[in-house]
């Protein structure tokens, strides 16, 4: 068993007390972790905490959200995953890939809520989606290879001209490669050149950027936890680079991207609370499908098409979600 002490000086940080939702536990509230390979806090993590509050979960009554960020600490997942299981918390919310396989492996018992995970049949976390047994469920990130390897269409649609395509995956992340292996089918049939590039650490971001400076002309950055926590960096890099660039999250375009596609993540990780209230409330994890994303948003930044001489066609604009003048 890990103290308080033990807890917060390995990073992670209490910010609900406990009380009970139902027949209380041994007097104590529920405990629940959230282990995030991103930093924090951030709006995903926000998003749980506020999905949760609309279920009846409040601050100094009937529950504790423990936090653990590993960005900047790709190497630990193992370890603190058995940490994080021998604390024994009720439920653990994973978010991203690597923490649900880390967790997966230290656990058979707990329950398992992971969000924002990448083809979890696939890449072994479920039996199913449907039935996806065991001791996991949760939302993962995509629907068909084939969504995946939208980012590259749209990209192309946009403009046209592009023929040299970057794509920024972390070969550290098991469902970055399904990503990568869907955009490649897609550049072959759409006869495209992709390079891809490896980033598994905040410092090999500028290495990337060296590495497909004049070698591409545009650039896709998949949904991936690594690169979504450094989304400010790429972003700003790639526009000192003049690259056509788009995202799998929506906020990078409202940062200055060139577009966005993917799930709306807010939106997930508010559903996820739904998940953690009926586990508490005694259904089994293998009795839980795992969802897919209900809504997938397209956000065009026009302010940065016109910094880049990219005439967005009107067909593309009127099928946007957002645009962003």
């Amino acid at each position: 068993m890990i103290d308080r002490r033990g807890l917060v000086a390995s990073g992670i940080v209490s910010v609900l007390a406990p009380r009970s939702v139902r027949a209380q536990r041994s007097g104590k509230g529920w405990r629940v972790v959230f282990f995030s390979v991103a930093a924090g806090p951030n709006p995903l993590a926000e998003s749980l905490r506020q999905g949760l509050k609309e279920l009846g979960y409040s601050e100094g009554r009937n529950i504790s959200i423990q936090y653990r960020w590993m960005a900047g600490h790709e190497s630990e997942y193992d370890d603190v995953a058995r940490e994080l299981v021998q604390s024994e918390p009720d439920v653990i919310v994973t978010a991203g890939h690597p923490p649900a396989v880390a967790i997966k492996k230290a656990t058979a018992q707990i329950p398992i809520v992971a969000l924002a995970v990448v083809n979890p049949v696939g890449g072994g976390l479920a039996a199913s989606i449907s039935h996806p047994g065991g001791n996991l469920t949760g939302f993962s990130l995509e629907v068909t290879p084939e969504t995946n390897a939208k980012m590259l269409e749209l990209l192309h649609e946009a403009a046209p001209k592009l023929t040299r395509i970057g794509a920024l995956w972390n070969s550290g992340n098991p469902g970055s490669r399904f990503y990568l292996d869907a955009v490649k089918q897609a550049a072959q049939l759409q006869k495209l050149t992709l390079s891809a590039y490896d980033v598994r650490r905040a410092e090999e971001i500028d290495t990337a950027f060296r590495s497909l400076r004049g070698n591409v002309e545009g650039l896709i950055v998949f949904p991936e936890g690594l690169l979504w926590t450094y989304r400010r960096n790429i972003v700003d890099a790639a526009r000192e680079a003049q690259l056509a660039a788009i995202f799998g999250y929506r906020d990078a375009a409202e940062m200055g991207a060139l577009m966005s596609y993917g799930p709306d993540l807010v939106d997930l990780f508010r559903r996820g609370a739904a998940y953690v209230d009926k586990i508490i409330k005694g259904v089994k994890p293998a009795e839980l499908p795992i969802q897919q994303p209900a809504k997938f948003e397209l956000v065009v930044n026009v302010k940065t098409a016109t910094a880049l001489n990219i005439v967005i066609p009107p067909t593309l604009l009127a099928r946007a979600d957002q645009v962003i003048e």
